[in-house]
């Protein structure tokens, strides 16, 4: 039973997958099966025997190749499931912070569409604040006079009034500014600091690969 670093297995799967490659190519141009002639030799070869043997190799090694990376993909599966890291203050395993690295575009994807939203029905409200005071400052010069002070106890009631009847709010019951401020810090940290915590602890964690 040979002992590395999930670092160290992450290599070595490189390494195999780039040997696997050759070696499946190798496979090619009748390294396996040939046609020659009744009673001839296949060409490069001294005999009909080492044509046999290095094909029966030549396949070997690419099964040899397969199954050493098999055991060590599944020894890291294995390990990702149940090493925890924490990561953007949410505590998880290795293989879910594997996984969210990929699903944190939908998250991406709603943050924006919060914005959107928000920013669109921020620029209503304003306009229509503004409109609902024009109508206000209307009623005010019809009712009170252009002499009557503003801050006069009865411009406060005619305002009272008038905003109560006809104004405009901002319907929020998911106090969507503080919702988009806490999922856009944590997708920035998240992304800014989820590929070191899996670095730290590759480089910490072992794992067993059969001989």
């Amino acid at each position: 039973m040979a002992v590395m670093t999930v670092t160290d297995a992450l290599a070595e799967l490189t390494l195999l997958q780039k040997r696997i490659d050759s070696a499946t190519t190798a496979l090619q141009n009748g390294a396996l099966v040939t046609v020659v002639e009744v009673g001839k030799i296949p060409t490069g070869y001294r005999s009909r025997e080492e044509y046999e043997v290095n094909a029966r190799a030549q396949l070997q090694r690419v099964n040899a190749l397969i199954d050493r990376r098999r055991l060590i993909k599944r020894a890291i599966v294995l390990a990702n499931a149940s090493t925890r890291v924490t990561v953007a203050g949410q505590e998880m395993t290795v293989a879910e912070a594997i996984e969210m690295k990929n699903f944190i575009a939908y998250y991406e994807k709603v943050l924006a569409t919060m914005q959107s939203a928000y920013n669109q029905t921020r620029n209503q409200y304003e306009k229509g604040q503004a409109k609902v005071k024009e109508r206000l400052d209307k009623l005010a010069l019809e009712v009170l006079g252009k002499n009557e002070a503003v801050n006069s106890e009865q411009y406060q009631a005619l305002t009272d009034s008038f905003m109560a009847r006809e104004g405009v709010e901002l319907l929020d019951p998911t106090n969507i500014a503080r919702e988009i401020e806490r999922r856009q810090e944590f997708i920035e940290e998240f992304k800014s600091s989820v590929d070191r915590v899996l670095s730290i602890s590759n480089a910490r964690t072992n794992i067993e690969i059969p001989d």
